[in-house]
């Protein structure tokens, strides 16, 4: 493959993944900014080294395993814990869909809700919940990417799951 299709390949996967893998990020990282530049950095890494990549059937998996591992890493050089939760005033800074208020009137904002909601998950289940949704990877690709059982993933969502149906139940 030449290195212009090559670079057509990279672009398009660039485009197709960015905003998935800086929202996914942003699960860890609650700054947008500091987000942007992990998942560039990945994409870089991946340009300059691993060119193959990209055309791989599994680069899906790959990206979002290097973005939370460099989430975590990031996470462990600053010694600062991930935020779980953000006050009114954070969620105007944060990502459109987190930005908007839940409620107007009788028109609820379900992005606004799912994200309140998402954000009160206990911190595994959320990443299974990501991963599994916002990822839109498999169980068996969630399982292998974090380390654990298929079991273990089904039964994650599944609280994930019934935790935001009686969080949104329980919404005004």
């Amino acid at each position: 493959m030449s290195t212009n299709d090559l670079y057509k390949q990279f672009q398009q996967v660039f485009e197709q993944y960015y905003n998935p893998l800086c929202k996914y990020a942003f699960s860890f990282i609650k700054d947008k900014e500091i987000c942007e530049d992990i998942v560039q950095d990945v994409f870089a890494r991946i340009w300059e080294t691993r060119r193959d990549i990209v055309i791989a059937e599994g680069v899906k998996f790959y990206l979002f395993t290097a973005v939370r591992n460099n989430c975590l890493t990031y996470l462990r050089k600053e010694q600062r814990l991930p935020v779980y939760s953000l006050t009114e005033m954070d969620m105007e800074d944060t990502w459109p869909a987190a930005g908007v208020e839940i409620s107007c009137g009788d028109a609820v904002n379900y992005k606004a809700l799912l994200s309140q909601g998402i954000d009160q998950l206990p911190p595994k289940c959320r990443e299974v919940f990501l991963l599994s949704h916002l990822g839109d990877l498999s169980n068996q690709q969630v399982a292998d990417n974090l380390g654990i059982s298929i079991k273990t993933v089904n039964n994650q969502l599944w609280k994930a799951l019934k935790f935001l149906k009686t969080f949104a139940k329980n919404i005004p």
